[in-house]
């Protein structure tokens, strides 16, 4: 990946960024999951290459080098997304969205339709002001987002004690020993908190909780999910309720796969969104 770059926004607070693939691929815009990170993306960079995708990751507020911001929304970040793209010099682009960083993603595909081309989710986050939405969530998981809803000021305390560190399955282990250097990218990507603090996981639960501010049935641009079924993390049924209300959304169930097995389907994932470029 290049060097971390800061960009200082009109209002004078930080957001740092990186790229990494083909400098002058397809732009792919990427959305960390929560936890995470702009170190957080694809653990081969020469795959990147290949597929001929420059893939752009950034620290959202509160995250790593990126200033924190009071109260953000999944719309705020949308903002953020136009100005680091405007930056650039970078007219259309994808997006793609890891677990947490769905929503983020989602929302940029609703407010941008001129800029985004195409998104992409992986074992994203479904609404969670809704009916049944935390069925199936683990209980560390379950425990976080009931203290984003009704305790928010405890939150960032239960966080930074480890109370709330999620159990991760067998299966997922031997997923994060199958994909070659995978474990190594996510303690990276992870190792942004220790500069941070849990800002930045605050005020993504918070933004998610309730309300997006957008209709799922407005996002106008073409999408792909992609799931497994043996998600204990954040269950299948969150990518399905999303993509029935999308227009023409495909939903890419992976039987028998986890969390992290979405990784390994980042060659697939990065080849559709370059196909509509292509396309447009």
């Amino acid at each position: 990946m290049d060097a971390v770059k800061l960009l200082r926004l009109g209002t004078g607070r930080k957001l740092a960024y990186e790229q990494s693939g083909d400098p002058r691929g397809t732009v792919v815009i990427g959305f960390h999951s929560t936890p995470g990170s702009r170190l957080e993306r694809f653990p081969d960079d020469e795959t990147l290459t290949r597929l001929g995708v420059r893939l752009i990751t950034f620290d959202r507020p509160g995250y790593g080098l990126s200033d924190p911001v009071d109260g953000r929304t999944l719309l705020d970040c949308a903002d953020d997304v136009v100005a680091l793209a405007d930056h650039l010099g970078i007219g259309e682009f994808g997006v793609h969205g890891m677990a947490g960083g769905g929503p983020f993603a989602l929302a940029t595909a609703w407010a941008q339709p001129e800029r985004v081309v195409a998104a992409a989710v992986s074992c994203g986050l479904g609404p969670l002001d809704r009916p049944g939405a935390m069925d199936g969530l683990s209980p560390g998981v379950l425990a976080q987002f009931h203290l984003s809803q009704h305790h928010p000021d405890r939150l960032g305390a239960a966080l930074a004690g480890g109370m709330l560190a999620p159990v991760v399955p067998e299966h997922e282990m031997a997923t994060l020993a199958a994909i070659p250097g995978l474990t190594e990218m996510l303690i990276e990507s992870l190792s942004a908190l220790s500069q941070s603090g849990w800002d930045g996981v605050v005020a993504d639960d918070l933004a998610v909780v309730g309300s997006w501010g957008f209709p799922l049935e407005e996002i106008a641009v073409p999408a792909s999910l992609w799931h497994g079924d043996s998600d204990t993390l954040v269950p299948f049924g969150h990518s399905e309720y999303v993509a029935n209300r999308i227009p023409g959304a495909e939903l890419h169930l992976c039987p028998e796969q986890g969390h992290y097995a979405m990784f390994g389907h980042s060659q697939a994932i990065f080849r559709g969104l370059t196909r509509h470029f292509a396309r447009s």
